[in-house]
């Protein structure tokens, strides 16, 4: 008899044991299927056939595939990521996509694979894209615009400097020691440290910090520029229907406020996002809709995470991204490489 009181409670706390795993892996299950799920519906008729997705991005536009926090500990651009936007996209039959941007810009390699991508999305399905900003949409982040039908951005937004900026070549001359310590790094000159380099190659060893740069070395680093440069302005004089003189004459590469860049035909209107919305139902002819959004994890993992970002970020990795940002061909606002 003890025996099998033994014997069956034992079995009813397997059976209940593994009932409850059954009904873990089952949750775990259906959260990875979300989770799989870049998009949620976030306004408008759930039965309705007329798809607008919004797709949000915000930071600067770099590949960082290697980082897997990156996106936790500051904001960025990744091209790949919004690749599998569109991907999904593609299957949900969206009727038209916003690309609502908050971006100064980044590496002309990032900014120009990311231009692809969309512009390829856009080939391919038909599909009208409106690129809609309520802060910045500058350097890198307008060259992106450019795939665009249309540009739309919201009153006191920062629009423009379209320009490209080369390696900063930093040299210090004469230098005695460098040294680092809990105030950072420094660096003594006055003829004290020799420099010996082995090199084969003409100019092999640019951006030395320890020697001036030649006149042809300079001057080939500005033909590099001048050339990514003239490939961005004839993008956007294809675009927006701008004359090549005026934008490098007029335009340039300033930054302007919204009425600005709406008198330069740099946007096709200022308005909120509500008022875009209806106007992309008015031009589409909707009789209802409902939009897609790319959501934003809530995670406990991710808060913790933020609020490590606002309480200690991590400098090294911001200091990675601006000595990328430096030594890179990249089409970034300038006012943003002062926080550098």
């Amino acid at each position: 008899m003890l025996f099998f009181n033994v014997f069956f409670r034992t079995l009813g706390f397997l059976s209940a044991l593994l009932i409850f795993l059954i009904i873990i892996s089952f949750v775990l299950h259906i959260s990875n299927e979300q989770e799989k799920k870049q998009f949620v519906m976030t306004d408008g008729l759930s039965n309705s056939n007329n798809i607008i997705a919004k797709i949000n991005l915000d930071g600067l536009i770099f590949n960082n595939n290697s980082n897997v926090l990156g996106n936790n500990l500051y904001s960025y651009i990744n091209p790949s990521q919004v690749k599998s936007y569109l991907e999904e996209l593609k299957a949900l039959e969206i009727k038209a996509l916003i690309i609502n941007i908050n971006s100064p810009g980044g590496t002309v390699s990032a900014t120009a694979e990311l231009e692809q991508i969309i512009y390829e999305f856009k080939k391919n399905t038909n599909i009208k894209i409106y690129f809609y900003t309520k802060e910045i949409l500058a350097s890198g982040g307008y060259w992106v615009a450019t795939t665009a039908d249309k540009i739309f951005a919201s009153y006191g937004s920062i629009i423009g400097s379209i320009g490209v900026s080369g390696p900063s070549w930093f040299y210090y001359d004469n230098p005695i020691s460098l040294s680092s310590g809990i105030f950072g790094q420094s660096i003594e000159t006055k003829n004290g440290i020799e420099v010996f380099n082995q090199n084969a190659g003409d100019g092999k060893d640019l951006f030395n910090p320890y020697r001036k740069p030649t006149k042809d070395e300079i001057q080939h680093l500005q033909n590099i520029v001048d050339d990514v440069y003239n490939d961005f302005i004839t993008k956007v004089s294809k675009s927006r229907k701008i004359e090549i003189s005026s934008i490098k004459n007029n335009i340039g590469a300033l930054i302007y406020s919204t009425n600005q860049a709406k008198n330069n035909f740099l946007i096709d209107d200022i308005l909120n996002y509500e008022t875009l919305l209806k106007l992309i139902i008015k031009e589409n002819k909707f009789e209802d809709y409902k939009v897609y959004e790319n959501k934003v994890s809530n995670s406990i993992f991710k808060n913790l995470l933020l609020k490590y970002k606002d309480q200690n970020m991590d400098r090294s990795s911001f200091e990675n991204i601006c000595r990328n940002l430096e030594t890179n061909i990249s089409v970034i606002i300038p006012i943003y490489l002062k926080d550098c």
